[in-house]
């Protein structure tokens, strides 16, 4: 049985068009937020106490640029600020308390800040410093711990300062309780071992 033949049907019929054009499949970017969390851990291991000093060679620089972003990424100027005092003190011996871990991230944050061609390139206007904001954002969520004991120690707000803890976006799901019978008991053997006397 064939189907009746459609004005638009036959339109594509003549044009030798198809009726619906191709999906085309959509990558993924290639970069993903695992992918600088691993570079952050990775250069952390790497970072020398003359990697810091290098950072505090660059303070002022560091601080101007961010001071020119700070209108438009007022979060991301706190966090460099924030981490610049962090590693100031930590070099002038003011924070001993505080995780290793979470110096050097907030170092290789900074040099990574510093960085005018990194993975994004800063002079792109609009979206140069996207990938600044992230590893800050990232940086900040790895040494969560850390911070807020700085923050503790000093009195400090964390408020706008921390990401948001993410929760789970899988969960497991419960098994429905099984409908089957249990399976029966062994039998006691029916015939009793002898005592001994």
């Amino acid at each position: 049985m064939r189907r009746a033949l459609t004005a638009r049907g036959l339109w594509h019929l003549v044009r030798g068009m198809p009726k619906k054009a191709p999906v085309r499949a959509r990558r993924p970017p290639l970069l993903q937020p695992h992918d600088f969390t691993a570079y952050l851990n990775e250069k952390c291991m790497q970072l020398a106490s003359g990697d810091l000093q290098e950072v505090l060679r660059q303070a002022d620089a560091i601080r101007a640029h961010a001071a020119e972003i700070a209108a438009e990424r007022p979060r991301m100027h706190r966090q460099v600020e924030f981490a610049l005092t962090l590693v100031e003190e930590h070099e002038d011996g003011g924070a001993p308390q505080i995780p290793l871990y979470t110096i050097a991230l907030m170092g290789v944050a900074l040099l990574y800040f510093a960085d005018p061609m990194d993975v994004i390139p800063d002079w792109i206007p609009g979206i140069g410093n996207s990938d600044d904001a992230l590893v800050f954002e990232l940086a900040f969520g790895l040494a969560r711990a850390g911070i807020e004991r700085y923050c503790t120690w000093k009195g400090l707000s964390t408020e706008g300062l921390l990401p948001a803890r993410l929760r789970p976006t899988t969960t497991r799901a419960r098994r429905p309780p099984s409908r089957r019978a249990p399976a029966p008991k062994a039998k006691a053997k029916a015939k009793a071992k002898p005592k001994r006397r």
